[in-house]
């Protein structure tokens, strides 16, 4: 692995800050406070990064925020990403379809970004989260995307999350599972107050390395994070978090994910996997719009097949 440049880090960790936290400016001193820099080494970051207009200060407050140049990335990567066109539009016609909540997420390096929501009601956002949150990829966060990965990949996350033997085999006969079924069911503990404040407390100081061994902590107080729908009944009731699907690239990879956020009661099992395999129809449709493929496929999804559609 490449070493890590120095100033290429602070950039980057200022822009990802700063991306998760865009309802106000940050002063130098709390920049360097939340991400753990020197104030000599944040000024120079800070001044190039205005330089090139991927940020903006304002001379009265003294603080930085995002700045235009980055809209213009943004326009760039979704030209150069049309998976990501694909899944928003999948989520736009989930959400006025079924009155819920949708999101798309991605992996983001060593994190899991929130890209984009549509539909459900604004209040949500404070608990399901913002375009550009970030929550570190351990254990049992972000299993849609290792139901697919190679074992070191899943041998990684499972270390990460300093998980117990016996939590992390229950963790890969659910990946297992989620790759037999086709979308994951998290439950409500993984959103929980506790596990949302040791998040919270990551974003807020992604370079402490305490916040993420507390986040470690919480998330092995309870096995029940995720759900394993093969032990229930379809007449059971589940409260789920969120159910996800995966979006392939042209490579067999989990691109990207589509979830539904679920509702504050309990639902039959048989209506989750209905959603389920309605959220996974959407997510292979987004597929097959970018050419991708489920692992184990030499044909991509997007390739013509005699004989009518499916």
């Amino acid at each position: 692995m490449a070493r890590a440049a120095p100033a290429a880090t602070r950039a980057a960790s200022i822009l990802a800050f700063l991306t998760a936290n865009p309802s106000r400016g940050f002063r130098i001193s709390e920049l360097a406070e939340h991400l753990g820099m020197n104030l000599a080494s944040a000024h120079a970051t800070l001044a190039v990064l205005c330089d090139a207009g991927f940020l903006l200060r304002d001379p009265v407050h003294r603080t930085y925020v995002l700045g235009p140049a980055l809209a213009v990335t943004g326009f760039a990567a979704l030209e150069q990403h049309p998976a990501l066109g694909a899944a928003i539009e999948q989520a736009d016609l989930l959400a006025g379809e079924l009155g819920a909540e949708i999101g798309v997420t991605a992996i983001a390096g060593r994190d899991v970004i929130f890209v984009a929501r549509r539909g459900g009601p604004a209040a949500l956002a404070a608990t399901i989260g913002y375009p550009g949150d970030r929550s570190p990829l351990l254990a049992p966060i972000g299993a849609i995307f290792m139901a697919w990965a190679d074992d070191d990949t899943v041998a990684e996350w499972l270390a990460r999350a300093e998980l117990p033997p016996h939590l992390a085999d229950g963790y890969r006969e659910i990946l297992a599972e989620i790759r037999e079924r086709g979308f994951s069911v998290p439950l409500p503990p993984i959103g929980s107050p506790a596990v949302q404040d040791a998040i919270s407390r990551v974003r807020s100081e992604p370079t402490d390395r305490g916040a993420e061994h507390n986040l470690a902590g919480v998330l092995q107080q309870t096995d029940e994070m995720l759900v394993p729908l093969s032990r229930l009944s379809p007449t059971d009731e589940i409260v789920y978090k969120t159910i996800a699907a995966p979006i392939f690239d042209p490579l067999g990879r989990v691109l990207l994910s589509l979830s539904i956020t679920g509702p504050d009661h309990a639902v039959a099992v048989d209506d989750v996997l209905r959603l389920g395999h309605r959220l996974a129809q959407a997510a292979t449709v987004a597929t097959r719009e970018v050419r991708g493929r489920a692992p184990g496929s030499d044909v991509p999804i997007g390739t013509a097949v005699s004989g009518g559609s499916t």
